[in-house]
């Protein structure tokens, strides 16, 4: 079973803001039951090793397409 993390130590870990992490959730770019889940009366807690595979496949992504924006755009110049 994995580590689970709230929002404070998912946002640490990603080395953003919270209110950043918030606003990535709010975009759907995080799926609860993927990356996080909820219970009553607690927030979020974000599955530690849902957020590094994501990382990671960020990472790669961004290597693989350096001048391109979301959505496989590329950027002009």
């Amino acid at each position: 079973m994995g580590e689970y993390l709230t929002s404070s130590e998912a946002a640490e870990m990603l080395r953003i803001k919270a209110k950043t992490l918030n606003n990535m959730k709010a975009r759907g770019l995080f799926a609860e039951g993927v990356h996080f889940f909820r219970r009553p009366g607690l927030g979020p807690r974000w599955k530690r090793d849902a957020l590094v595979q994501w990382l990671e496949g960020e990472a790669r992504a961004t290597e693989a397409f350096p001048l391109s924006q979301p959505g496989g755009r590329r950027l002009a110049g």
